[in-house]
């Protein structure tokens, strides 16, 4: 008897923190998993992350070729990229690279392998409202980057809609906007963390700066549900959960690593970060069923405390 086939996924940059999340959230769902992007990880740790085959390459036809070995998946999602606004100042080239150009060959590669067959699925930011004022952004709300890193999304986004048009390639575009959890090693919790431990607790910006919030595991789940659920040739959806200010965030962050030092500002505002940047999520769960389950409260505990194990450990290497 032969053994029951699941359905291959490919997950692009799936060495990174959504990447990994998103491979292990396909591979629950019971899918063969492959990988491709750069990262030099032991094949132990990346099954552990449900991957079945990790390919350490540049996106490009021949390594999705190599990846599949003439296999067509049922989706492939895109992770990659450099998620950070301040790279797409410093190197425009390579962000629009990662960014944009990866885009271009993975439809491309579709195109002329699956069509119709295999779903592309891009993550995408919420970089590619801009300013929204006071409002909460809809997937219908106008597209008006204020940076790089923004315009070249938007410029990803076009070519996914571009090849559902044209090409019959079915396309889901998902806007995350801040993803946090365990296992970040870098931007505004992390940092903060650092300092904390050492006392500081003066930060950049006026505090006010508003975002949504999601949790990476819930992330994940939405990634995986817009690449195995039916849906119509092209969709968007906004991937954000629980509002909250960056002074709330670095409030409660620091009573749950146990710190009571006031946390202060200094008033300074970096190019193409918007004051607020906020969405509604409604249609991801009316079109997808997908219900985000960790709230920021819990979500901020959970870093914290994954951040006291690192902490133990650093400290255990050192001795």
């Amino acid at each position: 008897m032969n053994e029951p086939r699941y359905p291959t996924a490919v997950v692009l940059g799936a060495a990174g923190f959504v990447g990994r999340h998103t491979a292990l959230a396909l591979a629950r769902q019971g899918c063969r998993v492959l990988g491709l992007g750069h990262g030099q990880w032991a094949e132990s740790e990346w099954r552990q992350w449900g991957l079945t085959n990790w390919l350490d390459a540049d996106i490009g036809l021949d390594a999705l070729d190599r990846v599949t070995a003439g296999e067509i998946p049922c989706c492939v999602v895109h992770c990659g990229g450099s998620g950070a606004v301040s790279y797409s100042y410093s190197n425009p080239l390579s962000d629009f690279q990662r960014a944009t150009q990866s885009t271009a060959t993975a439809l491309e590669w579709i195109r002329l392998n699956g069509a119709n067959k295999c779903r592309f699925v891009l993550v995408s930011s919420a970089a590619v409202y801009g300013d929204q004022g006071d409002s909460d952004a809809t997937e219908n709300s106008v597209r008006s980057p204020i940076s790089p890193y923004g315009v070249h999304k938007t410029a990803a986004e076009a070519l996914c809609e571009s090849y559902s048009r044209f090409f019959a390639v079915p396309s889901s575009i998902v806007r995350l906007f801040s993803v946090y959890g365990e296992g970040l090693r870098k931007q505004l919790l992390w940092d903060a963390l650092n300092k904390f431990r050492v006392g500081q607790y003066q930060f950049f910006g006026t505090g006010n700066e508003i975002r949504d919030w999601i949790h990476v595991d819930d992330a994940g789940k939405l990634l995986t549900l817009a690449a195995l659920c039916p849906q119509p040739t092209f969709e968007v959806y906004n991937g954000g959960f629980e509002h909250a200010s960056i002074r709330e965030i670095l409030n409660r962050l620091s009573i749950f690593c146990g710190h009571r030092g006031g946390v202060t500002f200094n008033g300074e505002t970096h190019k193409g970060n918007p004051r607020r940047l906020t969405s509604e999520h409604g249609h991801a769960q009316r079109l997808l069923n997908w219900k985000p389950e960790v709230g920021l409260d819990s979500g901020l505990k959970r870093y914290a405390d994954w951040f006291k194990t690192q902490l133990g450990e650093m400290r255990g290497a050192e001795q």
